[in-house]
């Protein structure tokens, strides 16, 4: 009966019950508090063995720990995560290292923010179509780790050749602020603003390619590059209302019928219908306006003492 009992029990230890609703990978939830102003705070550490990054070997001596803040995913409302970090002794003598800090593979080394929220951003931004302002509130982090996870799933693109996508979407991006840049040779300052076009599968949300700038060129250049089936196989590319996309369009997909997605639709709806509003005002009020020389209300009158 003891022989069979000891087959019955759990070979590995049953998480606690935050540590399952938490379910951070390779973590497990200390403890839990509520701040005074709601704000609810989750104590973590890992529970997996580190490497130290110079020669590999498993660290088994605790040198220190230290908090870290950690970003993650928002878990039923925000949530302030803290990872007490060990600091392991390097065992191995011809090494270099003498100490390091251990590492996940939800949070890497000189990571502040888990690889599931980078995922959740990226989903939020690519799969639901949202804004990478307004994915930013929604998770209450900065505008820039937004375009950071963005950037760090472009630069892992699969074989862009091997896939048969049906509907592309284009559309121009500036990845970061404008610089200016002094020429050594003429002694002057330029401009320069770093734009970017994104090419994705409409179906899927995958990003298939990346290219500098947001002229036709980039974008032709990158089309012709795809064999002749895999153009033949795209039917719709939406874009904004851009004339260098619809030469590159015309140019390498003839035969693919080109949508305008609908906020730039709206954006130019909105715009003209504010102009003729406009001009009808200026119109009425510069034919029947009192005091304009229509003949109307109060005449002016001449200050006192003239």
């Amino acid at each position: 009966m003891t022989g069979l009992r000891a087959l019955n029990e759990l070979t590995l230890p049953h998480p606690d019950a935050a540590t399952t609703i938490f379910n951070l990978k390779d973590y497990r939830v200390l403890e839990t508090q509520i701040l005074d102003y709601g704000q609810r705070r989750v104590h973590v550490e890992s529970t997996v063995e580190s490497g130290c990054p110079g020669c590999g070997v498993i660290g088994t001596r605790c040198h220190s720990r230290r908090w870290q803040r950690v970003r993650d995913i928002p878990i039923a409302g925000p949530v302030e995560v803290l990872w007490r970090k060990r600091r392991y002794f390097c065992d191995e003598s011809v090494c270099e290292r003498k100490t390091f800090s251990e590492a996940t593979a939800q949070v890497p080394a000189r990571a502040r923010s888990t690889r599931r929220l980078h995922g959740a951003l990226v989903d939020a931004v690519v799969s639901s179509g949202r804004a990478a302002t307004e994915t930013a509130i929604a998770h209450g982090v900065s505008w820039w780790l937004v375009q950071k996870a963005l950037t760090m799933a472009a630069t892992k693109l699969p074989n862009v050749d091997l896939l048969r996508p049906r509907m592309l979407g284009i559309d121009e991006h500036r990845f970061r602020s404008v610089r200016f840049f002094k020429n050594t040779e003429t002694n002057t300052w330029q401009r320069i603003e770093p734009w970017m076009t994104t090419i994705v599968d409409l179906d899927t949300g995958q990003i298939l390619g990346v290219v500098d700038g947001r002229d036709h060129t980039g974008v032709g250049a990158w089309l012709i590059k795809r064999p002749l089936e895999w153009r033949l196989g795209v039917q719709v590319v939406a874009i904004d209302p851009s004339a260098a996309f619809r030469k590159a369009l015309r140019m390498w997909l003839p035969r693919t019928a080109v949508s305008v997605d609908h906020f730039h639709l709206i954006q130019l709806t909105n715009q003209a219908l504010t102009e003729v509003r406009q001009h009808l005002s200026h119109k009425v009020r510069g034919a029947s306006w009192p005091g304009r020389g229509s003949g109307l209300g109060t005449p002016d009158v001449a200050p006192a003492g003239r």
